[in-house]
């Protein structure tokens, strides 16, 4: 998996027993480090003499020449008595001219990881010393210190701080909280897939800052396991060959993909992005999903003929949202008002009943050219929780847009509408039979409307809405409320969530606006 640097240092293994030998040898090596092998205490000799290694690992059964002859010899070379040794054993024993700070004693059976994590540790004692016993910063090279492997160093010293990494190809920051990894960012995307990303590094740079880390924890899986699962799925992704998508291929979907779409999970989530998304490399960027799970998707939905991915051009087929006639006459009604940030920009609040929803209402919106998602707030929001605040705007004109807001239908909320979402264009209130039975919830939204003085609401609502004498008499006594505020109230029914009566829900809040702003 990885490279030897050409500054490694060099590993020599001293035991009887062949598969333990060759075992250890082979995890060293793919760890970048220069392994020799003796099988006993004579070739021990003679290849330490001939190869100069900078640590051997000594089997105390070693045989020929014995484990306590062949440390007598070394210490009493000049060329090797500095040399540090670690014993092996399967009992606890005492051994003859150990010294304590710089030989090391290792129980068998082992962990590889173990016996790594102690040579690093005295092989690289010079430029991590300080970071490992004190409170200054170390710098170093990715070709000679594995992140995994310098995160586990830190860890065992319960260490808090920032390791920034400028690699090849990606770049970004690590934080760590006494040992445990608590984030990471490279390029726009936080938390496993960030680390996922960096862990797998072998070129560039490294520097850690040490202190006390003030940052949203966004990693809560135990380090141990986060690692290893980094590199399962940077080997996974690597396994994957030319399989895999290039990150500058096109891709389009093609026919039947809506019908796909409603199978959840992480085929809902890419085909959502691949509405508006035209390259590989911008799906893998902004899905929630670790890189691995996006690349199998793709070549599954590749393979089942739901989407074309490859080196073409992706022609948009994506129709207007609203006229030119009325993009303008809403651009020239915004900046009069003038109200949102001092430009030609408004909002539109939409309140919804189940979160699930958004991701419906986002594909809907996604066949239209002006609708652009904000991907902040996908890759920030909790999938189990509601969804509160801004999922995505409609381009009015290059420095002048509307604004989508999303709220649930709870009043501990309202706070929130108030301070994200003031003067509102419109508002939007998505209702379900088991919602719209609910009088509070509605209650608070017009009370919202009357706050903020918004001038059009639009009620949408399923066919089955009017089978429910409840449902209905709550919506009129909703309606009552809203007119008598002096507001617009529209009634729309709605069969399914597509991107047509998305649409013309929006689009018929826009023109109310426009036509109750003309007449004032």
């Amino acid at each position: 998996m990885a490279a030897t640097p050409a500054t490694s240092k060099r590993v020599l293994i001293a035991d009887p027993v062949d598969s333990t030998r060759q075992s250890l040898s082979h995890f060293l090596r793919e760890k970048g480090l220069e392994v020799f092998e003796a099988g006993d205490g004579s070739k021990a000799l003679a290849e330490t003499l001939l190869r100069h290694p900078d640590i051997l690992l000594l089997d105390l059964s070693i045989t020929i020449l014995n484990a306590d002859r062949l440390v007598q010899i070394l210490r009493s070379n000049p060329n090797t008595k500095e040399m540090p040794v670690f014993f092996f054993s399967d009992m606890e024993k005492s051994v003859s001219g150990f010294r304590p700070g710089i030989d090391e004693f290792i129980r068998k059976p082992y962990h590889e990881e173990e016996v790594l994590l102690r040579l690093q540790r005295s092989l690289f004692k010079d430029p991590l010393s300080e970071v490992l016993t004190g409170d200054s910063e170390i710098s170093g090279n990715l070709s000679q210190i594995f992140l995994p492997d310098l995160w586990q160093m830190l860890s065992l010293n319960s260490k808090s701080g920032i390791i920034q990494i400028e690699g090849d190809p990606v770049s970004g920051s690590i934080y760590i909280e006494k040992g445990e990894i608590v984030s990471a960012s490279a390029q726009n995307v936080v938390g496993e897939k960030a680390l996922f990303r960096l862990l797998p590094l072998r070129e560039g740079k490294f520097r850690f800052i040490p202190g006390k880390v003030g940052i949203r924890q966004t990693i809560y899986t135990p380090s141990q396991h986060v690692v290893l699962e980094g590199m399962r799925q940077f080997d996974e992704i690597q396994k994957m060959g030319k399989d895999r998508p290039k990150p500058g291929d096109s891709v389009i979907l093609l026919d039947g993909a809506r019908d796909v779409a409603l199978a959840g999970g992480a085929v809902r989530e890419i085909l959502l992005l691949a509405e508006f998304c035209t390259r590989v490399e911008d799906i893998v960027n902004n899905c929630n999903l670790p890189d691995l799970a996006v690349y199998e998707t793709l070549v599954s939905l590749r393979e089942r003929n739901v989407l074309k991915i490859g080196k073409f051009e992706a022609k948009s087929t994506k129709s207007n949202f609203l006229p030119a006639d009325d993009l303008a006459r809403l651009r020239s009604r915004l900046e009069e008002k003038g109200s949102f940030s001092g430009g030609a920009n408004g909002r539109i609040v939409l309140f919804l009943p189940d979160p699930d929803l958004l991701e419906s209402v986002v594909m809907a919106l996604g066949r239209y050219q002006e609708f652009e998602i904000d991907s902040v707030f996908f890759s920030l929001r909790r999938k189990e929780g509601a969804a509160v605040g801004m999922f995505g705007k409609i381009r009015i004109s290059d420095d002048s847009a509307l604004y989508l807001y999303v709220f649930p239908y709870l009043r501990s909320t309202s706070p929130l509408w108030y301070a994200l979402a003031p003067d509102p264009v419109g508002i939007v209130a998505f209702l379900k039979d088991e919602v719209t039975s609910s009088l509070e919830g509605l209650m608070a939204i017009s009370d919202y409307t009357r706050g903020v003085k918004a001038r059009v609401v639009m009620a949408v609502m399923g066919k089955s809405f009017t089978n429910f004498g409840l449902g209905e008499n709550t919506l009129r006594l909703f309606q009552n409320r809203i007119e008598k505020l002096g507001c617009v109230l529209k009634v729309q029914e709605m069969k399914q969530l597509s991107s047509e009566e998305i649409r013309e829900t929006l689009v018929n809040i826009v023109q109310q606006y426009l036509e109750r702003e003309g007449k004032s």
